[in-house]
């Protein structure tokens, strides 16, 4: 059977997907996605172990300190990383690197762009919030405190960061750039190259134990977002945006957070129900938030690479 080429506009004109080509059969795209999620939760489980081994520990005892398992969690995204390149070379023939569009490297600029929306945007998110008492005037006050020295927060910032990078860049790589240009190559539907893998994405946020019905709406949360840096991603051409925004966002973390979350590198801490109601509006109001920076940014864009004028694949 002959390989998928592609069409002859894209090849004039490098898209964000062309790397796919030719390899874009959906057995090997399925067949991948999960070959690197059985990798990732091997790395987690060995990380854990050796963890508490370096440490003289058991594993639960481990988890217990805060900055300890925050660390923990954000070290396993490596094993996204050992499954890209694992995967990448021997289901779809092309280097790790391709990812990342024609390119074959980051856009710091884009990404610095991405960074500063990011910041813009989440100032906004607070702003909303501080308006919630006119319209919600039984919201309990939200208690928070500063919850590590300033001495020991200082010297994890600079490694906290640079966990948070390896983190985001995993999740923007398996589902921005691998699962989006092997989508988009083979079908023109934004339903399934966009708002498919970011339902999975947001799905994979799904924590009921600790938002309760909230868990619904974070994963309301996470897939808006999904779809949004997969448009980003294909109207700028490179995935440097898309991870700029997603670094300065789970970065704030580090300076402020929310008992109950991953909060061990985080300077101060709020508590307050991750279950009520309350919650429920601050995530929604969150995510409109986004829609309408996103909306803001989209009618002032140019669009660098079409999203959907490219002929499906045979």
């Amino acid at each position: 059977m002959s390989q998928p080429t592609p069409p002859k506009d894209t090849a004039l004109t490098p898209a964000f997907w062309s790397p796919a080509y030719p390899r874009i059969q959906i057995w090997r795209t399925l067949l991948g996605i999960i070959t690197i999620h059985v990798i990732f939760f091997a790395v987690t489980i060995g990380v854990f172990f050796a963890g508490a081994a370096f440490l003289q520990t058991d594993v639960t005892q481990m988890l217990d300190v805060s900055p300890t398992r925050t660390a923990m969690i954000f070290v396993t995204f490596i094993g996204y990383h050992i499954g890209l390149w694992i995967v990448l070379r021997v289901l779809h023939k092309r280097g790790f690197r391709s990812l990342f569009g024609p390119a074959r490297r980051v856009n710091w600029r884009h990404f610095r762009r991405g960074v500063l929306i990011a910041l813009g945007v989440n100032l906004a998110a607070i702003l909303v919030q501080m308006l919630q008492p006119f319209f919600l005037p039984t919201l309990p006050e939200a208690s928070a405190a500063q919850s590590l020295p300033l001495i020991t927060w200082a010297i994890l910032v600079i490694p906290a960061l640079i966990l948070v990078f390896i983190q985001i860049f995993a999740e923007e790589l398996v589902f921005r750039s691998y699962l989006l240009q092997q989508l988009r190559a083979r079908f023109r539907s934004i339903w399934i190259w966009a708002i498919l893998p970011s339902l999975i994405f947001g799905l994979l946020h799904f924590d009921p134990q600790t938002y309760g019905i909230n868990a619904v709406f974070y994963v309301l949360h996470t897939t808006v977002i999904g779809i949004v840096l997969a448009v980003v991603t294909l109207r700028t051409g490179n995935i440097g945006a898309a991870a700029g925004l997603h670094f300065a966002n789970n970065a704030m973390l580090i300076f402020s957070g929310t008992k109950g979350t991953l909060d061990g590198f985080s300077l101060f801490l709020s508590e307050m129900d991750l279950t009520s109601a309350h919650m429920g509006v601050s995530i929604l109001s969150q995510t409109a938030v986004v829609l309408v920076a996103f909306l803001l940014w989209s009618r002032r864009a140019g669009h660098v690479q079409p999203i959907a004028n490219t002929a499906q694949a045979d």
